[in-house]
């Protein structure tokens, strides 16, 4: 019976009122993330996502009343959903990762591809039965989904996507844009965003505001070097190499790292295609290399970048030996970097001025082995 009422649940909060015409009050302050907005008013509480490829428009809207109120007679237009949300379905381990920081891990009940999910209370709860595997993003498996009785499943957007049958389940769909902030700091405070639903904004704000004093601690160590290193990222696909933009959020952690980007003068918040000529030209002579990749087998060396591509010995950290790496397979930087962005910092930090963070382990990247093969 649950699932027959909820779609019209939905349509009663889609029906709009005046009440959309009124501003609420800040639920909390958000100070870095410019991809969504909380609001609340008397009796409910409106989350709002901007849309990240038109900034003028709403991507979605939802409107959160506690499950424990009466529905206000007058409604603004969006999703309605009842809160604290008991049961959620997760899209990735992203989302898994700000869940169980806000302390609602216990509410994932069902997740798309768990075999690239690294937590540990979702591998015991797919092997429990306790959390349901309901197949890809892209090619969700509805009877799965709605058997788990998720209340809201979690999903990253793009633009002009479609989520077919699951829009007619009546389970809400929650678009969680937070990749497409810039900011280390904005993607973190998705976290109010999440908390919105399960009733904990006091856990997100405190943690938050732990996370944002840590980055800024490293960040101000890092303003104080003299020097300002060479940063080149990444490594060839095929044909092309993709660096990120001069407004991506990996351009703004260099920033922050107190190192030079060859590429900031560029305004891009993705990635840039160029050819291998483009980037030994920029970057030739950078100082240090950052090289995220995923091998399950085995770490990537020197060696191996040589046999892959023998051009890469131009590069002057390659002949210098300052090439640090970071194996996605082993390490879960883009599951669980999100709300470690302090950490992120610290490595690159360390990377480009050595003298500085003496005492502070390595936690994503590390230096690349010189084995040859």
């Amino acid at each position: 019976m649950k699932r027959l009422l909820f779609p019209v649940i939905l349509l009663l909060a889609a029906c709009g009122s005046p009440a959309e015409e009124h501003r609420g009050t800040p639920a909390t302050e958000i100070t870095h993330a410019k991809g969504f907005t909380l609001e609340t008013f008397d009796g409910y509480t409106v989350a709002r996502v901007r849309d990240p490829w038109d900034t003028t428009r709403t991507l979605h809207t939802y409107v959160l009343v506690p499950k424990d109120e009466p529905i206000p007679e007058v409604l603004p237009s969006g999703d309605l959903v009842r809160t604290p949300v008991d049961r959620a379905a997760v899209a990735s381990g992203v989302h898994c990762t700000l869940l169980e920081a806000i302390g609602c891990g216990d509410a994932v009940c069902a997740v798309c591809q768990p075999e690239y999910i690294s937590h540990r209370f979702v591998k015991d709860g797919i092997e429990a039965g306790t959390v349901a595997d309901i197949g890809s993003p892209s090619q969700i498996n509805v009877e799965k989904l709605i058997d788990s009785d998720a209340e809201l499943i979690v999903m990253s957007p793009f633009e002009g996507i479609s989520y077919g049958a699951v829009e007619k389940t009546g389970i809400a769909v929650i678009e969680c844009a937070s990749y497409m902030e810039t900011e280390p700091l904005g993607q973190t405070e998705w976290l109010k965003f999440h908390a919105a639903f399960y009733d904990r904004l006091p856990q997100a704000d405190s943690l938050f505001r732990q996370i944002e004093a840590r980055y800024n601690a490293v960040r101000d160590t890092a303003s104080a070097a003299t020097a300002r290193p060479k940063v080149l990222a990444e490594r060839r696909a095929g044909q092309v190499w993709y660096v990120p933009g001069g407004n991506s959020y990996a351009a703004n952690l260099y920033r922050d790292a107190g190192t030079t980007y060859p590429w900031s003068d560029d305004n891009s918040t993705g990635s840039l295609a160029l050819g291998f000529e483009q980037v030994v030209d920029r970057a030739g002579d950078a100082d240090v290399w950052l090289i995220r990749y995923y091998d399950p087998a085995s770490d990537l060396t020197y060696g191996d970048l040589k046999n892959e591509y023998s051009l890469y010995e131009l590069f002057k950290p390659f002949k210098n030996r300052e090439i640090f790496t970071c194996n996605t397979a082993v390490i879960p930087y883009y599951e669980t970097a999100i709300v470690n962005p302090d950490k992120v910092l610290s490595d690159i930090v360390k990377i480009a001025h050595p003298e500085m963070l003496c005492d502070t382990p390595f936690h994503y990247y590390g230096p690349m082995a010189d084995i040859a093969k």
